[in-house]
């Protein structure tokens, strides 16, 4: 493994950046230290140890958001965040990683989800049928970007599901709250590892495991099973789960809306998981009409500037990389963006301006009115 990351790190230095301009990073921060050619090379220094670890060349292999993005344009097809991943894992070892690396550390220590309280709690409350259990019910693990945001949109779903006839999906009730997916991604390795090994022990009599959150489907599909703690459950994303009734029931849905609609892809939802079409035809089925593609889209999205814990480390170049998509939302007229990722939704809202932002999720179940035609 370390002679191809070795090999990867190589391959970047001795290029003459051709995938500059698809780093998010480097284009909000104009610095070349952050290309992935400057953090690879550095990268390479320190694995070669030639380099000492310093906090500054630690900082430098945590400018990088793991969207994947530089690779579509690399001849070599280099893994830029999993070789980046081994020298956070080694600043983590060494203690030289940024301060905001250990503090998350901490929380997920002590609440088993980054954020750092019961995120379950307003759930508990005010949607208690949410955790009702009955024998081989399918898992449900929302992402805790959606807990911690959006705790209403667990009555969404729980919505769609009554409109579309979906039964037997419950939430479990348990102290983890996270894939920990965060973890991996700052170099927090063992960590992870721990809460990868609980999560398969706690959901092997599950039939289905499904999440909305795009990262923990790729966390639990892949990263588990890399970890050497594999789901022996199949792992969906809500939307996957969702198609066959959306084709299948006859649901009702409102008139259709006027106004044009964008969709951003999710990095892990477009790049790593290859979902790209459904969510498409659910918009178009809904409103008549394709959602308008963005300059850069399906396999060649951009970041939102959530992706791998980056907006933890680095907010405010976080902000300048999210607004690089509602920016061109709003100049070319568009009045809605929609994405399918609570963290990007998020971070999207944040620096929005005049522009509204949706989840899909949320979108979808306030168009469709009933599972039988002719009832309201």
């Amino acid at each position: 493994m370390r002679s191809e990351i070795k090999k990867m790190m190589d391959y970047c230095t001795y290029c003459p950046k051709m995938c500059r301009f698809s780093c998010p990073v480097s284009e909000a921060a104009k610095t070349e230290t952050y290309t992935p050619w400057g953090k690879m090379e550095l990268g390479g220094w320190v694995i070669d140890r030639e380099l000492s670890l310093s906090p500054d060349v630690a900082a430098a292999s945590y400018q990088c958001t793991n969207c994947l993005h530089c690779q579509k344009y690399c001849e070599h097809d280099n893994d830029v965040p999993a070789a980046l991943q081994e020298v956070r894992r080694l600043a983590v070892q060494n203690y030289t990683a940024p301060d905001e690396v250990y503090d998350l550390q901490k929380r997920f220590a002590e609440h088993n989800n980054p954020y750092g309280e019961d995120l379950l709690a307003p759930i508990r409350k005010s949607f208690p049928k949410a955790f009702s259990k009955k024998k081989k019910e399918i898992a449900f693990l929302p992402s805790c970007h959606t807990l911690k945001y959006y705790p209403e949109r667990i009555k969404t779903y729980f919505n769609l599901f009554d409109k579309l006839g979906v039964a037997g999906v419950y939430i479990p009730d348990n102290p983890i709250q996270c894939c920990g997916a965060p973890l991996q991604a700052l170099g927090l390795e063992d960590d992870f590892r721990e809460i990868a090994e609980v999560q398969a022990q706690s959901l092997r009599d599950c039939p289905y495991v499904l999440t909305d959150g795009p990262e923990c489907a790729h966390a639990m599909k892949s990263s588990y099973a890399n970890a050497g703690f594999p789901l022996l459950s199949p792992v969906l994303l809500l939307m996957e789960f969702l198609q066959p009734y959306l084709r299948h029931q006859n649901y009702r849905s409102k008139a259709r809306i006027k106004g044009r609609i964008a969709y951003h892809d999710p990095v892990f939802l477009a790049r790593y998981l290859k979902v790209m079409d459904l969510p498409r035809q659910i918009l178009e089925e809904l409103t008549g009409f394709p959602p308008i593609d963005l300059s850069f889209s399906r396999e060649d999205t951009l970041s939102a500037g959530g992706e791998g814990a980056y907006d933890w480390v680095f907010p405010e170049l976080s902000r300048k990389i999210a607004a690089r998509t509602t920016d061109e939302v709003e100049s070319r007229g568009v009045g809605l963006l929609i994405t399918a990722c609570a963290k990007s939704e998020e971070l999207f809202r944040r620096v929005a301006g005049h522009i509204e932002v949706r989840d899909l999720y949320q979108f979808l179940n306030e168009h469709i009115l009933n599972t039988r035609k002719g009832e309201s």
